[in-house]
């Protein structure tokens, strides 16, 4: 199915991780230029490759080729001064964003909205390194960006309106079902979630069930798709201690308070699907 649009605007996305590569696909599906920003030239031609594949599943050849006129793939931020919005999918760690913005800032035209795909940091913090505090905003998506309708847009103190309903009106277009959030630890998904993933970890540190007994009661209890300590090895043991931590510092550790197994999985390398083994090994 092609999901044309009119592609009126040119999208930047900076980080070609799991999020990253999966935006922009997404936004390439709908028509609109993008320019994918990667740190190393040898990736260029794996990213390309990766995408082109990917978009070949769901349409035809020709399609796909027409697509991919739309695609650039570069090492050089200032290939980025012609985008009309940029999303930062990168490393979720709050100085390397800022580094990211503080960059795209010098580059950049005045009317560029900067995004980011943060699951849980401070939108202020990361504004106040841009010279556009207005223009900043969260977009955060979801995994599997494909799959998942949700795309949380996180309102700091000085974003305008402007930048909002540009950003909301954006993600209507490509069919997802935005929800406005003003800035606070973890937004809503991961302020709810993680909590509830930690006392899960807290349970099976007490012993009071194996972790498939857990996983078995939350998802026929509950209904469910997936058990909490299925989901954590899918999210990745250090994301969730990572968000754990910032909703410790934002709402104060006697409200949450990062299990001590989960730190100590972390520190052993154990960080789920993507180290091959979590929780449960794959």
């Amino acid at each position: 199915m092609d999901n044309e649009k009119p592609g009126n605007i040119t999208i930047g996305v900076i980080g070609t991780g799991l999020l990253g590569s999966q935006i922009s696909q997404y936004m390439l599906e709908y028509g609109y230029p993008t320019v994918i920003k990667t740190r190393s030239e040898g990736n260029k031609q794996l990213i390309f490759d990766k995408i082109k594949k990917k978009l070949g599943k769901k349409l035809t050849e020709e399609e796909v080729d027409k697509k991919l006129e739309k695609l650039q793939i570069t090492i050089d931020y200032p290939a980025l001064k012609t985008c009309d919005l940029i999303i930062e999918a990168s490393a979720e760690d709050i100085e390397v964003k800022k580094e990211i913005f503080q960059d795209l800032s010098q580059i950049c035209r005045s009317e560029t909205i900067f995004a980011t795909n943060t699951s849980s940091l401070s939108i202020d913090e990361i504004a106040k390194s841009t010279d556009r505090p207005d223009k900043c905003i969260g977009m955060h998506f979801f995994n599997p960006v494909h799959k998942m309708d949700l795309i949380e847009i996180v309102i700091g103190e000085k974003t305008s309106c402007e930048t909002k309903d540009a950003v909301v009106s954006l993600s209507t277009d490509i069919n997802k079902k935005p929800i406005v959030v003003k800035n606070g630890p973890g937004f809503i998904v991961n302020r709810y979630l993680l909590p509830q993933i930690n006392e899960a970890i807290l349970m099976l540190e007490e012993g009071a069930a194996a972790k498939e007994d857990i996983d078995s009661a939350i998802k026929l209890g509950l209904n469910h798709p997936m058990g909490p300590f299925e989901l954590a090895d899918f999210i990745g043991l250090d994301i969730c201690l990572s968000i754990l931590e910032v909703l410790s510092r934002g709402l104060g550790p006697e409200r949450v308070k990062p299990a001590k197994l989960l730190y100590k999985m972390v520190e052993e390398g154990k960080l789920g699907h993507k180290s091959g083994e979590g929780f449960y090994k794959y």
